[in-house]
């Protein structure tokens, strides 16, 4: 009897397997593997370029990185990119849904025109920035110097580059959000305004107490994706500044890369990578408990 049975059972879900099997090679071959071969080189010191075998470290790899003042500026660093530009993301995707929560044809044609920042891959606007950024010849300082003002060197002053870099993370994720408030302002009915309105209450009093109530959950979601998000940004430093000038623009990310791929420290570069890796996900935690309790 159980013979039969398990026959049938294969006979039932054999299919399935059968076109399961090459997502889940993909996934072993590409998520699982890469893991596991990180989490044990970082338990070594290993330079490829050197040519030297490799040899056993235990946790000083990850107590090195602790005590490692340029790992730490890389966090700090990255958590004030994070901190800013999430903070103006939220701010400038809330109005802007507000201002485009409209029925028409126009406020159609431009929540369409506002996504189109979002759709263009990072790479491609980081270099496209970079050019606008440039001091000698970028039409910013373009600009700036034909209305009489002076240059400014966006990419090339300590002072300039990181914000320079958090402008573009604005400018190009504030649609993200303002198209995550926007479905849940569709969903707030009508009458409830409405009722408000008879109520004697003004569009600031609606705002508070029926529009942020509203959207508490999709606006703290949404918090919670910008803020992972951006805390793994990689492309825009590295494309356009490279971490400089003096490191103002080396994000954590940023700085295992270098580490591990142009240093050649690939143990202590695996290090890096797993202590991001759990950075995050304590993140992601703390923000979904903090999600949890808030709805």
């Amino acid at each position: 009897m159980e013979r039969k049975q398990s026959k049938y059972l294969w006979n039932k879900y054999r299919i399935g397997l059968v076109f399961t099997a090459p997502a889940f090679l993909m996934v072993l071959c590409f998520a699982v593997y890469p893991t596991l071969y990180t989490i044990y080189l970082s338990f070594f010191k290993y330079n490829m370029a050197s040519g030297t075998p490799r040899r056993f470290l235990g946790l000083a790899n990850y107590i090195n990185l602790i005590k490692d003042t340029q790992f730490i500026h890389a966090i700090a660093v990255t958590l004030a990119y994070t901190f800013w530009g999430v903070a103006f993301t939220m701010i400038f995707g809330v109005l802007l849904a507000l201002l485009l929560n409209k029925d028409g044809i126009v406020p159609g044609i431009l929540r369409s025109v506002s996504l189109l920042p979002m759709l263009i891959c990072s790479a491609a606007l980081s270099v496209a920035w970079a050019l606008m950024y440039n001091y000698s010849f970028g039409v910013l300082n373009a600009i700036l110097d034909g209305i009489g003002l002076q240059k400014i060197n966006f990419l090339g002053e300590v002072k300039n580059a990181l914000p320079s870099l958090i402008v573009l993370d604005i400018w190009q994720f504030t649609p993200f959000v303002m198209i995550l408030v926007l479905a849940g302002l569709k969903g707030i009915a009508k009458e409830l305004y409405e009722a408000a309105e008879i109520d004697g209450a003004n569009k600031a009093q609606s705002f508070f107490s029926i529009t942020l109530p509203s959207i508490k959950g999709v606006l703290i979601t949404t918090l919670i994706m910008r803020i992972i998000d951006t805390f793994k940004t990689f492309e825009k430093p590295f494309m356009m500044t490279n971490g400089g000038p003096a490191l103002s623009t080396d994000t954590i990310n940023l700085h295992v890369y270098n580490t591990a791929f142009i240093s050649y420290e690939l143990g202590y570069g695996s290090a890096g990578a797993l202590l991001i890796t759990i950075l995050i996900a304590l993140l992601s935690v703390l923000f979904m408990r903090i999600s949890g309790k808030a709805q």
